[in-house]
């Protein structure tokens, strides 16, 4: 990542990560769904995880180009963590699987690849605003997808014994 790169240039890669980690959630899924090769699924979930935060490296890059703007999200949007929702989430996602955490989590990282997509749109069209509500909206879903990756994390180490990384030697 550049610092000259523009901000849909940092949009397009946001939205490629997003797609790649949400490719790699669904496959750790389908890992876990046919019930064999856990270690490949945790492997397939810890790449998921690096996109993620790849992801979100590129949004946070695009979202501060538009806090000059008026109109635009506030500028100290980036370090909010997720807000009461999350407690709403924990108790929805308290009760899927392994393989379901890892299709929400998917599902997520689409709309967040979505939304940056349509803020790269508005921002070559020189509408700042609502690109900047578009990656707000793309940042909540990517924050929201690692929630569910983490819970995917944490169902596999108490249902197969150990720590997703731990398998991975």
């Amino acid at each position: 990542m550049t610092a000259s790169q523009s901000a849909a240039g940092h949009h397009a890669s946001a939205a490629t990560h997003h797609g790649q980690a949400a490719q790699f959630h669904r496959e750790a899924s389908r890992h876990y769904q046919i019930g064999k090769d856990y270690a490949h699924a945790a492997h397939q979930a810890l790449s998921a995880h690096g996109h993620a935060l790849r992801a979100l490296e590129h949004g946070q890059a695009a979202s501060a180009r538009y806090a000059a703007h008026d109109g635009s999200p506030l500028p100290n949007y980036l370090g909010r963590a997720i807000d009461e929702s999350a407690s709403t989430a924990v108790a929805a996602s308290a009760d899927l699987t392994g393989w379901a955490l890892h299709l929400v989590a998917a599902d997520h990282h689409e709309a967040a690849a979505r939304h940056h997509v349509n803020a790269a749109q508005h921002s070559e069209a020189e509408h700042y605003v609502r690109a900047a509500h578009e990656t707000k909206t793309a940042l909540d879903h990517g924050k929201h997808a690692l929630f569910h990756d983490d819970r995917a994390a944490l169902h596999h180490m108490e249902h197969c014994g150990c720590h997703p990384s731990a398998e991975l030697v």
